[in-house]
């Protein structure tokens, strides 16, 4: 398989330290505490490789930056980690923001090894340079969607604030389910304004058999089994 030279800077033979940017989303409004649960997996990976002897006998380096969950800051990351001289690139969670970064790691030839996102379409075309450990959105969503169709549920509403990771989302769990019976909403979460807690069983009938939603923020829980539930945000 041929592939093109390794990025300027890569290689070192000075017996220097081998540098790996790591991506995290470390402030708001990314998912601080899955950043905080990555940045220490990686940083208990280098310290096991250099334990172990490091990299040809060369000690392993973090370079952290933190995404903050957006997509532009990744990128920029992604050119000034480059412009240090990083042998690869590890990491980021939410999905969207790992999209920016790939195509970024693509287009300059820097090897990204994806931590957590998801998307099917993690860069537009195939690449060689770009790799993930997650399993692909197409198929964990198909699990979600059994899950929903064995405990009962088909009518789920999806409510969340406009992304691909969503749009994709939605998608998948609506070609799944239509063909077994079950039923897809989207709802804009910027269209849908924060209400007390439904304490009547008139509300509640009302609602969706399963209500998926992306918002951060804890939600009032009924023991009733048609009550809305919440997810964590995309990742």
């Amino acid at each position: 398989m041929n592939t093109p030279p390794p990025p300027a800077g890569a290689e070192r033979t000075d017996g220097s330290s081998v540098q790996v940017g790591a991506l995290v989303p470390l402030t708001r409004p990314g998912w601080v505490e899955a950043g905080r649960h990555l940045l220490a997996g990686l940083e208990l990976a280098a310290r096991e490789v250099n334990d172990a002897g490091g990299i040809a006998g060369r000690p392993l380096e973090l370079v952290v930056r933190d995404t903050a969950a957006d997509p532009q800051k990744a990128a920029a990351a992604v050119d000034e980690l480059a412009g240090l001289g990083v042998a690869a690139l590890a990491g980021e969670y939410h999905s969207v923001v790992a999209r920016a970064a790939a195509a970024r790691a693509d287009a300059l030839g820097l090897p990204f090894l994806c931590s957590s996102a998801v998307l099917d379409a993690l860069t537009e075309q195939p690449t060689e340079w770009v790799a993930r450990l997650a399993p692909a959105q197409s198929h964990g969503w198909q699990i979600y969607a059994n899950f929903l169709l064995n405990a009962g549920h088909s009518r789920v509403a999806v409510a969340a604030e406009p992304s691909v990771y969503w749009t994709s989302g939605a998608r998948v769990l609506r070609d799944h389910l239509a063909p077994r019976g079950g039923t897809v909403i989207e709802l804009d979460m910027r269209a849908l304004a924060p209400r007390p807690c439904a304490t009547n069983s008139s509300r509640i009938a009302r609602q969706p058999s399963s209500f998926w939603s992306a918002t951060r923020s804890r939600r009032c829980r009924s023991s009733s089994p048609s009550a809305a539930t919440s997810a964590s945000p995309g990742s």
